[in-house]
């Protein structure tokens, strides 16, 4: 078969790259969420290094020993999550999520600097389980675990700011 050359030829339009209004819709949106998820994790650090030298040297009582293992284990596990979104970033890419990426972007720093100033323990294991939720979400690019777990993180990150005192400036 031969074409008419009579009719011009159209080309076909290279495929239309990922809306920037849609999270996690590219290998470089994936990496972000990764790079805030690993600042989530300094803030936990920061956080219970923190908290073992208002001690001052001294003796640590042992719930806030079991407390800070517990949340050095979750920054441990959220780094490797983090880790993994790296490693996968092409992979991981979730097409048509409908959420803006400066939505995930700000949810997971809003989190970071809850764990700096959190004042009720309890709180902080639970924010630090929705991250590991969300990086856990967000490894499996399935778009409705993603939007439920980007759901529970901001339900709990305002419940925390029920509870946390504004930040002193």
């Amino acid at each position: 078969m031969t074409s008419d050359p009579s009719k011009p030829k159209v080309p076909t339009p290279p495929p239309a790259p990922p809306s920037p209004g849609e999270a996690m819709a590219s290998a470089r949106q994936v990496e972000e969420l990764a790079d805030r998820l690993s600042a989530c994790a300094d803030s936990i650090h920061e956080r219970v290094m923190r908290d073992i030298r208002r001690h001052g040297g001294g003796t640590v009582p042992d719930s806030e020993q079991a407390a800070a293992r517990a949340l050095l284990d979750a920054e441990i596990e959220l780094r490797q999550r983090a880790s993994r979104l790296y490693a996968d970033a092409a992979a991981c890419i979730v097409a048509g999520l409908g959420r803006p990426q400066a939505q995930l972007v700000k949810l997971t720093a809003d989190a970071a600097v809850k764990i700096r100033h959190i004042t009720r323990i309890g709180d902080g294991i639970t924010l630090v389980a929705r991250l590991l939720g969300l990086a856990a979400a967000a490894a499996s690019t399935d778009p409705v675990a993603i939007l439920a777990a980007v759901d529970r993180l901001k339900t709990h990150l305002d419940t925390v700011a029920v509870h946390t005192p504004p930040a002193s400036a």
